[in-house]
């Protein structure tokens, strides 16, 4: 476990499925502050984490609003006064095949995954950067590597690896840190709903050789899996960590 007394954070999409998880540890790690930005309601989870009502702050927020992320913004800061981890989790995915895939499937899921993750870094970044002190987070996917039928989840979940690496360059000696996690299947909601979860394979992954269900542990990874390697990388140990993509998998690809 770690200690993050005194550091503060936002999780978008931190209401359920790896989002969920990544909150519970930073609450488990002693964060000052969580805040939950998500199209879900959240208040059942900020209280059983924190019944003081303290400590977890849910917003309801469509990230791919900009005016409804600044308002979001303005309370965080109200509350917390700073922000230290800012981590990108939010993502939905529109399936189909690109040849019959609608133009609302491609832009709603360009406007959450990679429009919202823009929308909540240019919150953070100018503060990040005047404190001189910051963590930022983007989740990608195992689909960037091909995943039939996720052409517009695929080209998202890219360009959050590319924008990783630019701006890992851009705060060189400002003390914040920039860096992509790249899961595989996840025992999620959202991967139950797309057939992935209990046994199948992540997207653009076909299962590899000898692994059984589940890739190389032979299990699907738990939120709680991904939430310890996003927890490392808000350490100060991981302070050289920046720029990088971190396939977590099991192994699996």
């Amino acid at each position: 476990m770690f200690d993050f007394s005194g550091r503060y954070a936002v999780v978008t999409g931190g209401a359920k499925g790896i989002g969920e998880g990544i909150v519970r540890r930073l609450v488990a790690d002693q964060a000052s502050g969580v805040a939950i930005l998500d199209v879900i309601n959240a208040e059942a989870l900020a209280k059983e984490l924190d019944p003081s009502g303290s400590k977890v702050l849910p917003i309801l927020c469509n990230i791919a609003d900009r005016k409804a992320v600044a308002e979001a913004f303005q309370k965080i800061y109200a509350s917390f006064g700073r922000v230290d981890f800012m981590i990108n989790n939010a993502g939905i995915i529109r399936d189909k095949m690109f040849h019959r895939m609608e133009d609302d499937q491609w832009d709603i899921v360009i406007d959450v995954n990679l429009k919202g993750s823009y929308n909540c870094t240019k919150q953070v970044i100018q503060q990040m950067r005047d404190q001189e002190f910051g963590r930022i987070i983007f989740t990608s996917s195992i689909a960037i590597y091909g995943a039939v039928g996720q052409s517009n989840y695929a080209a998202s979940k890219g360009a959050l690896s590319v924008l990783t690496k630019t701006l890992a360059r851009e705060q060189m000696g400002k003390n914040i840190t920039v860096n992509c996690i790249i899961p595989g299947g996840v025992d999620t909601d959202m991967t139950r709903s797309a057939g992935i979860a209990g046994g199948g394979p992540a997207p653009g992954s076909g299962p590899p050789p000898g692994a059984g269900s589940g890739g190389g542990q032979r299990r699907i990874a738990q939120p709680k899996d991904i939430a310890s390697l996003v927890c490392y990388l808000c350490t100060d140990e991981a302070h050289y960590v920046s720029g990088a993509c971190i396939d977590i998998n099991g192994g699996s690809r």
